[in-house]
């Protein structure tokens, strides 16, 4: 079995961390692990330390919250495996995880990076788990909710693409896969590099698929590699912050890539449409707590 690093950036993921570890002790007995804690206030690792104290972990705790991608990056600049597996704390992973992902990387050379199936706690398909790269006008679609509106009308369709996605459905070649899990081919990590930090919390998935993509790499959806996702659980005490993120991250992502492809008018549209977004989604997460 190839040689393989999987790191887990944790804040605030209560027993979730714990539980992610189980499923690698589990299902991952080869893999070296790291785990990074962005400067948590909850007992999520006194946890996993009680629960794991037997078992060779990697404890990196830092004194601030970095953010995810300079959290990961600690990790992935001093990788000497094969591969590198990133994890989020609220993951469980499956029996057929990865060899069905080490499977695809042997079949297929130049897939530098790739996810699997991953699945809501309910069994649900998380619908992030393979997307098409976000245009200004897609993205404006999914930031004012209008493929809600109109769900059939192919001008308005979804970046997301996992919907109808199962265990038996074939791989594939995609855009983009969800940062909630991935796998990294070291070759291919040390052509295209590290994790762009300037992404506190979200967008640094899509960008580093970009990046693969433009240097030539292949991005591989693998549904065969199931992964459970709890979603959300170290985001719950801060969900405007995580918003804000969110909404950044997108408006960063657009300037970094379609810059030049666009004139200043539909630029402007589409930043005004995600602050639109995210005045009115933080608003409604207000008054809903």
């Amino acid at each position: 079995m190839p040689s393989s690093q999987l790191i887990i950036v944790n804040y605030n993921a209560g027993d979730w961390l714990a539980r992610a570890l189980d499923s690698v002790a589990k299902f991952a007995p080869g893999c070296a692990v790291s785990v990074v804690d962005n400067a948590s206030s909850d007992n999520s690792i006194e946890l996993a330390q009680a629960r794991h104290s037997q078992n060779t972990i990697e404890w990196i705790l830092n004194p601030d919250n970095r953010g995810f991608a300079a959290a990961n990056n600690q990790v992935l600049a001093k990788l000497d495996t094969e591969f590198a597996i990133l994890m989020n704390p609220d993951c469980e992973l499956s029996e057929s995880t990865l060899p069905a992902l080490y499977a695809a990387f042997e079949a297929h050379p130049k897939m530098g990076m790739a996810s699997g199936l991953i699945l809501n706690e309910d069994g649900s398909t998380q619908t992030t788990c393979r997307r098409t790269f976000p245009t200004p006008w897609s993205a404006l679609v999914r930031m004012l909710q209008l493929h809600r509106l109109f769900p059939k009308h192919p001008a308005f369709a979804d970046f997301d693409q996992a919907a109808a996605l199962n265990a038996s459905s074939e791989f594939a070649c995609v855009d983009a896969i969800s940062g909630a899990f991935m796998m990294v081919r070291r070759t291919a990590l040390q052509e295209v590099g590290l994790l762009d930090e300037d992404y506190f919390m979200h967008c640094e998935d899509l960008d580093w698929c970009k990046r693969f993509e433009l240097a030539g790499w292949q991005i591989g959806s693998v549904p065969s590699a199931v992964v459970t996702h709890a979603k959300g659980v170290s985001s719950k005490s801060r969900p405007i912050a995580v918003l804000w993120s969110l909404h950044k991250g997108m408006l960063r992502f657009f300037d970094k890539f379609y810059r030049t492809d666009y004139a200043w008018p539909i630029r402007y549209t589409v930043k005004l449409g995600v602050l639109v977004s995210f005045v009115g989604r933080a608003v409604l997460s207000w008054w809903r707590r």
